[in-house]
């Protein structure tokens, strides 16, 4: 069983936010800019693209999430720099919709647990540049065990962003960006077989 400290988590992804918050603000308006943009218009095309991008920020965010857990300082570019894993991060995307959705009709429990085994896919995919079935397999290898420590950080994560929505809802721009980066924290302690140490103090990486 490989181990976690939720708080640890949760401590970091703040520390480091705080520490980099103009980063992260500004980051997050980009996303938000990127999935906001389409509902105004009706156009197909803008729509497609809109997703790609889409995709693109979200390898990128795991990119620089993983630079601050691994002691680095995660940059605006990081946003962009995985275009060329697209692919297999479409493919595991589907594989893992695919599986899940077959979990979720069976009585929805079994989604659940396997929505919370495969998560990190993404991460393996960024993090290794694995390909879509080595990526889903790798998520599933590493969480076994951690299964109930995943959905609990999960319930903590969703009333922190909770409290960033009552603070009429710009708290988001903090607490969206903190539970990646807790999330990279996790990814990594269990990848790395473990809870182990980060970054503490919060200095700008």
């Amino acid at each position: 069983m490989r181990m976690f400290s939720k708080a640890e988590a949760v401590r970091f992804g703040w520390t480091t936010v705080m520490a980099n918050l103009g980063l992260a603000i500004v980051a997050m308006l980009i996303v938000l800019m990127i999935n906001v943009f389409p509902v105004y218009t009706e156009s197909t095309i803008v729509a497609l693209v809109s997703a790609f991008f889409t995709m693109v920020v979200a390898l990128g965010v795991m990119r620089m999430a993983l630079r601050f857990v691994d002691g680095d300082r995660g940059e605006l570019v990081d946003l962009f720099a995985k275009i060329p894993l697209i692919v297999p991060y479409l493919i595991a995307s589907i594989v893992v919709g695919f599986i899940t959705t077959i979990g979720f009709m069976l009585l929805i429990i079994p989604g659940i647990y396997l929505g919370l085994r495969l998560q990190f896919f993404g991460w393996v995919i960024v993090d290794k540049e694995a390909g879509p079935l080595d990526a889903v397999a790798e998520s599933w290898e590493i969480t076994r065990g951690s299964a109930w420590q995943l959905f609990l950080l999960w319930w903590v994560l969703f009333f922190v962003n909770v409290l960033g929505l009552i603070a009429l809802g710009i708290g988001l721009l903090v607490t969206v960006p903190l539970s990646v980066v807790a999330m990279g924290y996790v990814y990594r302690s269990l990848e790395q077989g473990g809870a182990d140490e980060r970054p503490s103090e919060g200095e700008e990486y």
